[in-house]
């Protein structure tokens, strides 16, 4: 069932299997994988500024406060938004069938 979710939101299975991805333009990138039996992961892979130290991103919040923040253009923020607004959904998805 959860793979026809991902099939219908757009994302494509990876060349090896191991991951499905969808890729929103402008090197963002959200990857959804297994993680155990019945555990799921899913990670957004976004362009970061070069002044900004990736292990200091721990928490969403931190993420879209760099996003806020940071000088992006209009593509990137459109890119980050439908990336953003599928992991949501896949969320809620992933929260409703448990």
């Amino acid at each position: 069932m959860f793979v026809r979710i991902l099939e219908r939101m757009g994302f494509r299975k990876s060349d090896d299997d191991n991951y499905w991805f969808k890729d929103y333009g402008n090197n963002v990138v959200l990857k959804v994988m297994s993680a155990g039996s019945s555990e799921i992961e899913i990670e957004l892979n976004m362009p970061i500024p070069t002044d900004v130290n990736p292990s200091s991103l721990d928490k969403p919040e931190d993420i879209i406060d760099l996003i806020v923040n940071s000088p992006t253009n209009k593509n990137l923020l459109l890119s980050l938004l439908r990336a953003i607004n599928d992991m949501m959904n896949l969320r809620l998805v992933i929260n409703m069938s448990n």
